[in-house]
């Protein structure tokens, strides 16, 4: 990857804060009256647009909670006074994270039989 100057690299993090191209070149140094153009040029040059990406992508990993982190959230909720819905459930999320959940199923079923059970078992000797 090509490296990037000082002005490039205050562009790449200005940009990816404001979105906005024209205002990422002003805020890295670039003239007011050139910034226009410098912002469109500078996202046409391939090794600006990779270090862009780059660092959406790590500004985005680093918003995503861990397991470990959605757990600790959760327990400080589950541990917190009083048996409050929100202690209830972030128990239950905790649960289901840890497959300590039990599901209750309900069955309504019928069953027949038409005496071969009784046969196999009489066969048996039982």
């Amino acid at each position: 990857m090509k490296l990037l100057t000082a002005r490039q690299r205050a562009f790449c993090d200005a940009y990816v804060s404001c979105g906005n191209a024209t205002q990422a070149a002003r805020d890295a140094g670039y003239s007011k009256k050139t910034a226009y153009v410098i912002g469109h040029e500078n996202l046409r040059k391939p090794h600006i647009i990779e270090h862009i990406k780059a660092k959406q992508n790590e500004i985005s990993s680093q918003r995503i909670l861990t397991a470990t982190q959605r757990q600790e959230i959760l327990s400080d909720i589950a541990t917190g006074k009083g048996f409050t819905a929100d202690r209830i459930r972030a128990i239950n999320e905790l649960n289901k994270m840890t497959g300590e959940h039990l599901q209750r199923i309900d069955l309504d079923a019928n069953v027949t039989s038409d005496g071969k059970l009784d046969e196999v078992l009489a066969a048996l000797g039982g």
